[in-house]
């Protein structure tokens, strides 16, 4: 017999609804399960904005930053693009000449780079695909292609692994030359070849304005007797770190081998802790160059550099700034309208929206607004968070829709008992 024959059709359809609207009612209190809420700034005039997330914003927010909505007054979404300013050059790439490149496996790799203009120079660039191998080099001088001259023999080429594009800009520093040609030998001993594909500079360098500061650090080393110097960077909520720069301090020219990660543990059976620490990445600071240092987006409090000292005396870091790129959304808000920004979420899917109207608006010539200080959802700020949006009401509805539907699968069974032919 079918399950339509033992209940009577007026309540199997009593039933059905009703499982129909708690389901719904489940799937929209999940779907509103944000943490967090602010405040968009005033809005002067019609048109589209730029909201900027700050770091307290952006670091709360999931790997792929879909747990964030744009409410109206009237609580009604607001459809946005999500843009994360990335660093422009401002002028294009200018190739040296690549007069030869040989490889000998297992061995080495040579380039040899022509300096057309003998200009003076103190750095080159290499467009390296990216790869998670460090290799030594070595690089020399020549007016004629002939006879060479030492420059620099313990250059460190560490890991590129940029996270938007599949390559890298290394940056080379050496002593102010002006040699005609330059040869670049790369150690091979250990591994295959780099794939080296342009080798040249930028007249000027990436725009600083893709970049915006994170506030609020705190910082603390501490050299160990293992020949290692230990930088703990620490803030009290999570942020996006997308670049970093160290100011060191040295009593003469130096050049050290560090990697930039964090430590972890995991408690084990019968009490035992496994910890490990994990390398982000793998740099080399010098007394030449900026320490400025990339990360891929990488969310965290707290983050450590450790530096291998070997026989050298330890660096005195002096300065430790951290920058997360650029991030806003990009709406069309009404004046005198207000708005408010939901966000962190567990389950925050990416939103789907008509994006018609953005297909003529060219970003980054918007006027940019900025948000207000950061509330907890359910608490008074400068507006009333919607009845759905409430954590005081989410979880206790959660547990009613569990405890009716309990109580709507018990009836169900009991109708069906009844209904049993004897």
């Amino acid at each position: 017999m079918k399950f339509s024959q033992l209940i009577p059709a007026y309540k199997l359809t009593r039933y059905t609804l009703l499982l129909c609207l708690l389901s719904n009612a489940t799937a929209t209190v999940r779907a509103q399960s944000f943490r967090l809420q602010t405040t968009v700034n005033g809005i002067p005039q019609s048109g589209f904005y730029r909201i900027q997330l700050p770091p307290d914003v952006v670091g709360r927010l999931n790997t792929s930053l879909t747990d964030i909505r744009l409410y109206d007054g009237q609580q009604q979404q607001v459809p946005y693009v999500l843009i994360r300013q990335q660093p422009a050059q401002t002028a294009p790439f200018v190739d040296y000449e690549l007069v030869s490149k040989q490889s000998q496996p297992n061995v080495s790799t040579t380039l040899v780079i022509h300096n057309q203009t003998k200009r003076p120079i103190n750095s080159l660039d290499l467009l390296i695909k990216n790869t998670n191998v460090s290799k030594k080099a070595r690089l020399s001088g020549s007016s004629d292609a002939q006879n060479w001259y030492a420059l620099d023999d313990a250059i460190w080429l560490g890991p590129t692994q940029h996270s938007a594009t599949t390559t890298e800009v290394k940056q080379i520093d050496f002593p102010l030359s002006d040699y005609a040609y330059y040869r670049l030998v790369i150690n091979d001993s250990l591994s295959t070849p780099l794939n080296i594909l342009r080798v040249g500079y930028y007249s000027q360098r990436a725009d600083a304005g893709a970049y915006s500061a994170i506030p609020n650090l705190t910082f603390s080393q501490r050299d160990s007797s293992d020949q290692h110097t230990y930088v703990h960077v620490v803030r009290a909520d999570d942020a996006r770190f997308d670049k970093i720069t160290l100011s060191i301090k040295a009593s003469g020219p130096f050049r050290r081998r560090a990697e930039i990660g964090q430590f972890h543990s995991q408690k084990r059976k019968r009490g035992y802790i496994d910890r490990w620490f994990e390398v982000i990445r793998s740099i080399e600071l010098s007394s030449t160059d900026s320490n400025v240092v990339h990360l891929p987006g990488l969310k965290a409090k707290d983050l450590y550099v450790v530096i291998a000292n070997d026989d050298n005396p330890p660096l005195k870091v002096q300065a430790v700034q951290a920058y997360q790129l650029t991030t806003y959304l990009l709406a069309n808000l009404v004046a005198g309208q207000s708005y408010q920004l939901h966000f962190s979420a567990d389950n925050g899917t990416a939103p789907i929206y008509d994006l018609t109207p953005f297909k003529t608006v060219v970003p980054g010539n918007q006027p940019i607004v900025g948000v207000g200080s950061l509330h907890p959802m359910g608490t008074p700020g400068e507006q009333t968070a919607s009845f759905f949006t409430d954590s005081r009401v989410i979880w206790p509805a959660l547990g009613l829709v569990l405890l009716v539907l309990g109580l709507l699968s018990y009836r169900m069974l009991r109708d069906i008992g009844h209904n049993q032919p004897n």
